[in-house]
C-alpha cells in the first residue's frame, strides 16, 4: 500500500534556486552582512531626526554629521530669531535634509563594508557646505552683536547672492564628479 501524500510530494517540482547576488565593482561576489551586526532601521533614524535634528544620524553612526547638522540647525534657529525671518525656510530645509539624510545614512550603515567602499566617494561628508554655512551665520550673528551692519537690512536686498552662491557650488561639484567620471 502506498501512501497517496507521499507519492503526491515526490512528484512536485522543486522550487527554483534565487538568482545569484551581482558581483561587486572589482569582480569579486559580494561578502554576505555579518548576522551579528546590528541592522539599523531606516525609519527609525527618520523618526529620530524629526524629534530632533541630528539625532536619527548618532543612531545610524553618523556622529560627525550629526553635530554638523544640529549645529547648523542650532545657528538656523538663532539666525531665525535675531536676524530675518526669511530663515525659517532654511530652517524647515534643514530638518527635512535631516530627516532625509538620517534615512541614507541607516541604510548605508546597512551595507557590507565591501559594499560601502565599492559605492559612491564620500571624501568630505559635506563638511565643506557645512562649515561655510557656520562661518558665514556666525558672522552674521556677530556683526549684528555688535551694530557694525544692519543685518536685516543687508539680508533682505542681498539675500539671492546666496542662492547664486550655492548654485556655483552645486554645478562646480557636479561639473568635477562628470570630469572624474570620463578620467
Amino acid at each position: 500500500m502506498t501512501d497517496p501524500e507521499r507519492t503526491d510530494t515526490y512528484r512536485r517540482p522543486t522550487p527554483p534556486l534565487p538568482p545569484p547576488l551581482p558581483p561587486t565593482l572589482d569582480g569579486r561576489p559580494p561578502a554576505p552582512s555579518s548576522p551579528d551586526a546590528a541592522q539599523k532601521s531606516p525609519p527609525l533614524a527618520a523618526v529620530l531626526s524629526f524629534i530632533l535634528p541630528g539625532l536619527g544620524h548618532i543612531y545610524a553612526g553618523s556622529g560627525q554629521r550629526a553635530a554638523m547638522l544640529f549645529a547648523s540647525f542650532v545657528l538656523t534657529i538663532l539666525l531665525l530669531a535675531t536676524v530675518s525671518w526669511p530663515f525659517v525656510f532654511l530652517c524647515v530645509f534643514l530638518w527635512f535634509f535631516g530627516m532625509f539624510d538620517a534615512y541614507r545614512e541607516a541604510q548605508i550603515s546597512n551595507l557590507g563594508a565591501d559594499e560601502r567602499d565599492a559605492g559612491a566617494p564620500r571624501e568630505d561628508g559635506g563638511r565643506l557646505l557645512f562649515g561655510a554655512f557656520l562661518l558665514l551665520g556666525g558672522c552674521l550673528l556677530l556683526l549684528d552683536r555688535l551694530h557694525l551692519v544692519d543685518v536685516d537690512r543687508l539680508f533682505r536686498n542681498w539675500w539671492p547672492l546666496m542662492v547664486i552662491a550655492a548654485g556655483l557650488y552645486f554645478l562646480g561639484g557636479a561639473f568635477r564628479d562628470r570630469t572624474r567620471r570620463f578620467e
